[in-house]
């Protein structure tokens, strides 16, 4: 767990590169579940997650409720990362760093080094919960799947 040391840049590069990591995980989810429900390269990571939830539930395997339930998580992590990362983060010297965003119809908001390490500190935990699963859980249902469709 990375510590808030107050430095909102260096939290937010923790943040664009534990999210980095994260999607590779997902990545390699989805590839996992190829034999389920194939899937074409250079989908946006949205797309990843959708379609490995489709997948996971296809298989309707009680053991792997929470991998859905975390992926859903993941989601709306990614959600924060774009906003962080397609807004701009303005540094306050005699007021709050500010973050504005890309779509004109968000305000501006205050931002701080303690969202952003939260946040990369999600991102690192969520990478564990999305493998862990990968290990024995879903071979083995991907394999009753199979084994019951042919």
């Amino acid at each position: 767990m990375i510590v808030d040391d107050g430095d909102i840049v260096r939290a937010l590069g923790f943040v664009t590169l534990y999210s980095s990591y994260l999607e590779e995980q997902i990545e390699l989810l989805v590839k996992m579940l190829e034999p389920i429900k194939p899937y074409s390269k250079g989908w946006q990571v949205s797309d990843k997650i959708t379609h490995a939830k489709k997948a996971i539930r296809k298989m309707n395997c009680s053991e792997l409720s929470g991998l859905v339930e975390d992926l859903c998580t993941c989601s709306e992590l990614f959600l924060e990362r774009n906003e962080l990362t397609h807004g701009r983060i303005f540094g306050g010297v005699n007021r709050p760093d500010t973050l504005k965003s890309s779509r004109l119809e968000i305000s501006e908001r205050q931002v701080n080094s303690e969202e952003l390490y939260q946040l990369a500190n999600e991102f690192w935990m969520y990478i564990s919960a999305i493998y862990r699963p990968m290990i024995f859980d879903l071979p083995k249902a991907i394999n009753v799947f199979l084994n019951i469709k042919s």
